[in-house]
């Protein structure tokens, strides 16, 4: 079973999306886009409209407004990105989460942002995505052959950061403690910020972190899933002495098509993504730059995943 996922594609900086042909040509069986799938904002004031935090200061029309046409240049107006999920459709193999950026404005929570905003992104994502089976929630989940995937809504709901703040919601946290209730031989979890990496992480909320790892630990084989931070990353399990809980092994990629600077030239361009391939008794994760794998990195995280599962 072949699982390409990514994260982070700006429409703006990239019209054209050529590595999207490169998933193509891999024939995955699933694609999984883990948040930031279009960019409400991006750079600072005054070198563009839509600078960090704009979106909060739009009407509840242009927000609107603004929103959908972005997931109509993403999803309708890349020609190589609509032939992988036309196919993907085809086959029920197309699934989503949001991030901040297509979620309201940079490290939004939802617990601040306006109602009618927050319906209204969620009806877009639903619209565009197609994917939940949990409507009107973005939390949601699926069986495959061989893994039940729990995909995570981390902003409809969540809090500022805090030693007692929300991540995520109650009806959440019970809906995954009941889907972790599986007997396929993986449990993969799937949200749209990593667990411990980057200044927005599950850590920063510790009470949720403590509650999410105690629910997976008599579970086998967990692998968690992100994207965010626009590199690639393994991050092996870990033990947090204060919270007395371990973290499951973390496979992150980010950077589809996204500028770090925005300084118009090559180097400044990410394009990564990854492969993970799953069998009965092996597990494979190739990560990408561009076109090119990144070899040491594949096999260290791939050597990790084998050692801690079989």
């Amino acid at each position: 079973m072949k699982i390409a996922f990514t994260s982070c594609s700006r429409y703006e900086a990239f019209k054209e999306q050529k590595e999207w042909d490169y998933i193509y040509d891999e024939d995955p069986d699933y694609v999984f886009l883990l948040g930031d799938n279009i960019y409400m904002d991006y750079g600072i004031w005054p070198f563009t409209k839509e600078y960090i935090g704009a979106p909060e200061k739009y009407d509840l029309e242009k927000f609107t407004t603004v929103m959908e046409q972005k997931y109509i240049n993403q999803f309708e107006n890349v020609p190589s990105f609509k032939r992988l999920v036309d196919r993907m459709r085809a086959k029920n193999g197309l699934h989503a989460v949001w991030d901040d950026h297509d979620f309201a404005w940079n490290n939004a929570n939802g617990a601040l942002v306006d109602k009618e905003k927050k319906q209204v992104s969620r009806e877009l994502f639903h619209k565009y995505t197609q994917c939940s089976t949990n409507i009107p929630h973005v939390y949601y989940h699926i069986d495959t052959p061989l893994a039940r995937v729990i995909f995570l809504d981390n902003r409809f709901d969540s809090e500022k950061p805090g030693e007692s703040n929300r991540l995520i919601s109650e009806a959440q946290f019970q809906f995954i403690e009941e889907k972790l209730n599986h007997n396929l031989p993986y449990t993969l979890l799937c949200g749209g910020i990593s667990l411990t990496v980057s200044s927005e992480n599950w850590s920063k909320y510790p009470s949720d972190l403590q509650r999410l790892c105690k629910l997976i630990e008599n579970k086998d084989k967990v692998l968690f899933l992100a994207g965010d931070i626009h590199y690639n990353k393994f991050v092996p399990a870990k033990y947090f002495k204060k919270l007395d809980c371990t973290t499951p092994i973390q496979l992150i990629s980010s950077g589809m098509h996204i500028n770090l600077l925005g300084l118009g030239i090559s180097i400044d361009n990410r394009h990564n993504w990854a492969i993970l391939e799953l069998e009965k008794r092996s597990a494979n994760i190739t990560f990408y730059n561009r076109k090119k794998a990144q070899k040491k990195k594949s096999r260290e995280a791939t050597m990790l995943i084998q050692q801690s599962f079989f």
